[in-house]
């Protein structure tokens, strides 16, 4: 099926391994030109050289706690792939312990910064270059732990990405920018086993997801078959939120 990403242009945040990558892979099969951006800038660069094959594509240094990196990261993108039509929102910390308070608030104003209003930053500098190319697509990183009762500073954090998703939407919309969210599940990583065991069993579905379980969403919301869907975050977790 061709979904019309053929010579698109994406940046992708966090894109030097794991998700980021995945989704980075996933647009550049489908012909997109992307920008693979990250904190460590020289993964970045390897990992866009190892997805050359598939479509034009570039990797450099970002932080995204930097306004200048920000500013430059989206300024080379557009420079060097022609445009801007697709930004997915990947990067991200994870740290903080179930109880919000329990962290010190020099910590939450780091995880705010990144976790948040980098977002926010980063839809705010391509808004322009979209709204000249008649719009685009702005895919937020949540998860699903945003919706448990048992919340930690990370949940809070993507909780208000949820938030913001459902604010940029409406305020970007008079540019033709749909923003949407994706909120994981329990994805492959280094995770003690007590809490794999604990979130698995409480799943709908009773296995851990792999990043690749997440691609169908990320194409469909930078695709013109979501054409008429915008400000929502779709679950892509094993019904863990129905349960927990």
């Amino acid at each position: 099926m061709d979904l019309g990403l053929n010579g698109k242009v994406a940046l992708v945040t966090g894109a030097a391994t794991g998700l980021g990558y995945t989704y980075a892979e996933a647009l550049a099969k489908e012909g997109a030109h992307v920008a693979l951006t990250d904190i460590d800038g020289d993964g970045a660069v390897k990992a866009a050289q190892e997805l050359s094959q598939h479509s034009k594509v570039i990797g450099f240094g970002l932080d995204v706690a930097s306004q200048q990196d920000i500013t430059d990261g989206v300024a080379r993108t557009v420079s060097e792939l022609g445009g801007m039509d697709i930004l997915v929102n990947n990067a991200g910390l994870a740290r903080g312990k179930w109880n919000p308070l329990s962290m010190p608030f020099e910590d939450w104003d780091t995880l705010l910064h990144v976790n948040v209003a980098s977002l926010a930053r980063l839809a705010h500098e391509v808004r322009p270059h979209m709204a000249a190319r008649g719009g685009g697509v702005i895919v937020n990183q949540s998860s699903n732990s945003a919706y448990f009762k048992l919340s930690s500073a990370y949940a809070v954090t993507k909780l208000a990405v949820s938030g913001l998703t459902i604010g940029l939407a409406e305020d970007f919309e008079p540019d033709g920018i749909r923003v949407n969210g994706i909120a994981p599940g329990m994805m492959t990583g280094r995770v003690p086993q007590e809490v794999i065991d604990m979130v698995v069993s409480a799943q709908t579905l009773k296995r851990r997801g792999q990043h690749e379980d997440l691609v169908g969403a990320l194409l469909y919301l930078c695709s013109d078959m979501s054409s008429f869907v915008t400000g929502q975050t779709i679950l892509v977790d094993g019904g863990a939120a129905l349960r927990i």
